[in-house]
Order: structure tokens, then sequence, then C-alpha cells
């Protein structure tokens, strides 16, 4: 894998936390395929841009500010690794919530775009995933 993937990537989180979820959506391939953490109420598996996209902004409705905190960046051939923390403030309530627990999104790319995101709750099953053991 190309340092150049590993710097997508990271753009893909800067436009996220922005708000920018035009550059961050022109990063996936038309084809994407996001999956979820089982373990989440909406868990499953969306296909395509347009679906993925979909989702997403569902579950923004519930969020006034929401964002994914990069806490490092792992490559690994064509995916990277990163693990996550998540900080927000919910719609209505405007509770302040900053995730304790550290995640992990697992990015597999292709041609400069992302093919596929593997979401996990946690970090070990994510470095398995990709043939690493967990820091």
């Amino acid at each position: 894998m190309s340092a150049a993937n590993l710097e997508l990537v990271r753009q893909a989180y800067e436009a996220w936390n922005r708000g920018d979820l035009d550059s961050a959506f022109g990063f996936l391939d038309p084809e994407v395929e996001v999956s979820t953490p089982p373990e989440l109420p909406e868990a499953g598996t969306f296909r395509g841009r347009d679906e993925t996209r979909r989702f997403i902004e569902d579950a923004l409705k519930s969020w006034e500010e929401i964002g994914a905190e990069p806490q490092s960046f792992v490559e690994a051939g064509d995916k990277v690794l990163v693990t996550v923390r998540y900080f927000g403030r919910g719609k209505g309530s405007g509770a302040a919530v900053r995730g304790a627990v550290v995640d992990a999104h697992v990015w597999t790319l292709r041609n400069g775009r992302a093919v596929r995101l593997e979401m996990y709750q946690g970090t070990e099953a994510a470095f398995e995933s990709v043939g690493l053991t967990a820091p």
C-alpha cells in the first residue's frame, strides 16, 4: 500500500469532522460496502455510496455535532486500520458525549477509492482482521 492511501483516509476523517460530507463521500467507491458492528441497533451492511449516505444521514439526525477523532493509522497491505474515539453533542438534549472506548475502522482501498469499510467496537477483532495483534 502506498502512503497515498493513508493520506486519503486521513483526509476523509478531516472532511467528516468539519462536516464536509460531499468530500467524505467522494472518497467512497460507488459500489462501496460498509459494515457496522453487530452490537449496534442499526447494524448491517450497506451497499453503494447512495445507500451508505442515506444510512449516515439518518444516523446524523440525532446529533447536533458528531465526529470520529483518529487515534492511530496502521497500514496493512491494501487496508488502513484507524483507531477512533467518537465525540458529539446530542440534538435536543445538548448533552456532550465523548467515547471512553477506542473503536476501529478497517478501510480497503483500490485505485484511490474506499471499496470497503468495516467498523468494529473495540480494536482487537479489527487488528486480527488485518493479520496483526492489537497493541
